[in-house]
């Protein structure tokens, strides 16, 4: 019996201090897999466990699943939703979950899941303002396939991608990333340049792609755990998310930093250029003080009840500096609607 399975046995019994030194043990061989425990968690650390020493593989057609957050800007999703549709091969589930602030924005969004009725997205309408985590962890443990990614709704694919290509690394010992690219040298979030991490030559054989280890970056280059388009083991985050306090899309995201301790030692993985962009153009929530744009989502309403819709396909193959970027954008009639 090795050391992960006496600790998954008897973890809830031991002595304190036999504790403290089986974790120390359990470090040195996790460290193997660019895993780390670094203190006690009597709640979550047998669950994890369970996952890290008994793999298995989901019996789903579909190698991941993806959850999209949407909050009153039903025309930024539906440039998601089409964006990601004709660019990704083998595509894969999507489940949004949404909230609205009024009829007329709830009207619009029930407009773009119309558009997509054919396709595989399903719709989850957040009750209240306080419901985002109840509601989230039914989705997430809804989903079959063995991983998992997320998206916010002011994301545009830019450049193709095949699911299979995308999916195909080992998430326990990596965590790959639609956002992250060499393009990306600047932080938009605290406006400052950051530099490209020391990645790893030939560590993998795909030469489209790049790898490094997220301790070894800085800004967004050490940031696994963002939910822009990192996937993740699916068992593994309902364990998070379960043991994690939130109450949004920014809240998950922010809080879940509590468990990277589990992810900074595990290698990065991207495209030589990113696959998506984050348009941050406006900002509908007050849990924090991001910056952004000032297009006001009310106008945006306006433009989508006009027949409009956002020119997503002029940002195709668009060479962004920062994961998130103020760009201009417009606007053309919607599809299979008529000029005014």
């Amino acid at each position: 019996m090795n050391i992960l399975s006496v600790y998954k046995a008897k973890v809830l019994q031991i002595h304190p201090k036999s504790l403290d030194i089986l974790l120390k043990l359990i470090n040195i061989v996790l460290m193997q897999l660019h895993l780390v425990i670094l203190k006690k968690e009597k709640c979550i650390l047998p669950d994890l466990i369970d996952i890290y020493t008994n793999p298995h593989k989901s019996n789903s057609e579909y190698p991941a699943e993806c959850i999209i957050f949407s909050m009153d800007r039903a025309i930024q999703l539906h440039a998601l939703l089409c964006s990601y549709f004709e660019n990704v091969n083998n595509s894969v589930p999507v489940h949004v979950l949404y909230r609205t602030s009024s009829s007329a924005h709830q009207k619009a969004y029930n407009e773009v899941f119309s558009l997509f009725e054919d396709s595989q997205v399903s719709a989850v309408y957040q009750k209240n303002k306080d419901s985002f985590k109840d509601q989230l962890i039914p989705i997430l443990e809804s989903v079959s396939a063995e991983k998992v990614f997320f998206l916010v709704d002011d994301i545009v694919f830019t450049e193709d991608l095949d699911i299979f290509d995308f999916v195909k690394f080992d998430a326990l010992t990596t965590v790959v990333s639609l956002r992250m690219g060499a393009n990306l040298k600047r932080a938009y979030t605290t406006q400052k340049d950051q530099k490209l991490p020391p990645f790893i030559p030939d560590a993998i054989s795909d030469k489209d792609k790049l790898c490094w280890i997220w301790k070894n970056g800085e800004l967004d280059w050490s940031y696994p755990l963002s939910v822009d388009g990192h996937l993740f083991l699916t068992r593994e985050i309902i364990v998070l998310a379960k043991n994690t306090s939130f109450n949004s899309p920014n809240t998950f995201e922010g809080n879940l930093q509590g468990h990277l301790r589990y992810f900074k030692h595990r290698h990065g993985i991207c495209y030589q250029k990113s696959k998506i962009i984050n348009l941050p153009i406006n900002k509908v929530q007050d849990y924090n003080n991001n910056i952004h744009g000032t297009i006001h989502q009310d106008y945006l309403l306006d433009q989508w009840n006009r027949g409009m819709q956002i020119d997503y396909r002029a940002l195709y193959g668009f060479v962004n500096e920062s994961a998130q970027q103020e760009i201009e954008i417009s606007f053309v009639k919607r599809n299979g609607l008529k000029e005014d």
